[in-house]
């Protein structure tokens, strides 16, 4: 028996990968894993999805990369962020594909990788707009000519990252892909042909079909989530994580008790107050506090006083059955109720990725 879980519906990401498998046809899907799979725990997702087929796994960093080649994932694996020097020999050791930012970072993987007589696969990064990582359209073509001389490294692939692809006006979006189609265009001229190509996250997988050059770079979308979705393609999802609790404590108070810390909240009338034990430890936040709501018994009771670092307190006076030991559903759906991930994104002044990203290592996973 667990405080605090998340459940994690292993059926609903497999229907989350049809739904994207059958929306980009014949191209292919690299399922991003990074932030241990968005809160969904990276290892079980990997393999799930490892089964399933998948062409490749993407991570945010050599960490990341080397927890699933330690768990015996053989999928190509893609750091899609940066790595630093020091990250370097294990990366090379383990044949994992690294993005390409910067000359420097280029001679220094081919001198490591030449130190271990090994051939790295590589990815040049193009920054067409999102300005954070990568190399300028400008800067990709001498460093394309100069590539040739870094003989432990192949360039295998290519990529961009769209800023906001789901913005009413796409124009922004449009000319990002006519900048990498540029940069794309060069390397094919110079001689690098059969390049994975991918630009398109889960929000321009369904936000537009102009982009998906050979692989697509699906995350959140395999989660059953699509925050900022205006068309109704997140109907074609189902949510995979629901987060639960249990009560660990109830007390009758009387009215003008204080609740919590700082005496945020005194009980307007006489009250049931039920003790959760989640907490900020756990990624339910403090700016939930007094504003999120869970459900009991399929009943929307509302969070009272401040969260802390361990614990919760919520006013159940509406469910007067309520027992010591009880499921209280922090996300997701209990009866016919349902608090939705973007509704505690939206009491949290958060978003979905910050929440799910969130989730704390005592919040146990448990797959169904």
């Amino acid at each position: 028996m667990h405080r605090v879980w998340a459940e994690i519906d292993k059926s609903a990401v497999r229907h989350n990968l049809a739904a994207i498998r059958q929306r980009v046809g014949d191209t292919r899907v690299m399922a991003v894993l990074k932030a241990n799979a968005y809160g969904h725990g990276a290892v079980e997702m990997a393999k799930l999805l490892a089964a399933e087929g998948v062409d490749a796994i993407g991570v945010g960093d050599s960490g990341e990369a080397l927890e699933l080649r330690d768990a015996g994932i053989t999928t190509p694996i893609l750091i899609v962020g940066g790595i630093i020097p020091g990250e370097m020999p294990r990366v090379v050791a383990n044949e994992i594909e690294v993005n390409l930012h910067t000359v420097q970072m280029a001679e220094e993987l081919n001198a490591e990788a030449a130190k271990q007589q090994r051939s790295v696969r590589v990815h040049l990064k193009v920054d067409t707009g999102m300005g954070r990582l990568g190399m300028q359209p400008f800067e990709a073509v001498p460093f394309l000519h100069n590539l040739r001389r870094l003989r432990n490294l192949e360039l295998v692939g290519m990529c961009t990252h769209f800023s906001l692809p789901y913005e009413r006006n796409p124009a922004f979006t449009t000319r990002q892909i006519e900048h990498f189609n540029l940069a794309v265009e060069v390397a094919e001229r110079l001689g690098y042909t059969g390049l994975t190509l991918h630009s398109s996250s889960s929000l321009a997988v369904f936000g537009r079909d102009d982009a998906y050059f050979n692989m697509v770079r699906t995350g959140v979308a395999l989660w059953g989530l699509l925050p900022g979705d205006e068309h109704g393609n997140a109907e074609q999802l189902k949510p995979a994580l629901q987060l639960k609790s249990r009560v660990l404590f109830l007390k009758d108070v009387p009215e003008g008790t204080p609740i919590g810390y700082s005496r945020t909240y005194y009980t307007p009338a006489p009250a049931r107050i039920a003790t959760l034990p989640v907490g900020y430890n756990d990624g339910y936040r403090t700016s939930l506090s007094n504003r999120a709501e869970v459900l009991l018994r399929g009943v929307r009771c509302p969070v009272v006083g401040r969260v802390s670092m361990d614990y919760t307190t919520v006013d159940v006076s509406l469910v007067p059955d309520a027992a010591v030991g009880d499921e209280v559903t922090l996300i997701g759906r209990d009866g016919e109720e349902e608090i939705t991930l973007a509704e505690v994104a939206r009491w949290a002044d958060s978003i979905p990725y910050e929440i799910l990203c969130g989730l704390g290592r005592r919040v146990a996973r448990v797959y169904i």
